[in-house]
């Protein structure tokens, strides 16, 4: 038998053949899985491919306005102390049904007492499971008129009340409610009280604005 000789490989050669089987066997063990020893060769198995995450949107602000047909219907006491130049309401307190659950009325004022029919101001509020901060400001359009020049006479009020803020389903409220009501008084010499019924009805549209967080 002959035996072919093949001729001795030079070292460099014997070096590249090991390179070669040493990424070959890095990428079988890439393939499988396998966890590769750092320095077992420099080539590096390629990135994961990044995902994309879903879970942080860009969100915005927006305002959200609500119009809202506001009545309510109340009764209850008022108390009030004459002096030589008008009358103070010193208390004003009643319930009844009010738009959202605000029903209970309360509040205060004040008027001159010149004629027959007179400007007054005051605060008040509409609370419950919602609630309204008013204020009454002084005008032609807001008054108290006595029906007779003299005591005892029954009063009818008229006005408009301007929203300061609102709780419950009225947070963010703003605009106007009119109202009218009547009670009757006995005595309007000065340093005299005295505490009267009264009823009263406010009517109006409410504007509600709300801040939503929404996802562009």
């Amino acid at each position: 038998m002959r035996f072919r000789m093949s001729a001795p490989r030079s070292g460099s050669q014997v070096a590249i053949g090991r390179k070669a089987i040493a990424v070959g066997v890095i990428g079988l063990l890439a393939t499988m899985g396998m966890a590769i020893p750092s320095g077992a060769a420099s080539v590096k198995p390629l990135a994961p491919v990044a995902h994309t995450a879903l879970a942080d949107h860009a969100t915005k602000r927006v305002t959200k306005i609500t119009h809202v047909a506001f009545h309510g219907s109340y009764s209850g006491t008022i108390g009030l102390l004459w002096s030589s130049s008008g009358v103070k309401a010193t208390s004003v307190s009643g319930k009844g049904k009010g738009t959202y659950a605000a029903n209970t009325v309360s509040g205060s004022g004040a008027g001159s007492a010149a004629s027959t029919c007179d400007p007054f101001s005051g605060t008040g509020a509409l609370t419950g499971a919602s609630g309204l901060r008013l204020r009454v400001v002084s005008s032609t359009k807001t008054q108290a008129c006595a029906v007779n020049s003299a005591a005892p006479t029954p009063v009818t009020v008229k006005g408009v009340a301007t929203i300061l803020s609102g709780t419950g389903k009225f947070k963010g409220a703003s605009g106007t409610l009119s109202f009218n009501g009547q009670f009757s008084i006995k005595d309007t010499t000065a340093g005299s009280n005295e505490s009267d019924s009264f009823t009263a009805t406010l009517t109006g549209t409410v504007t509600i604005k709300t801040i939503v967080i929404v996802k562009k």
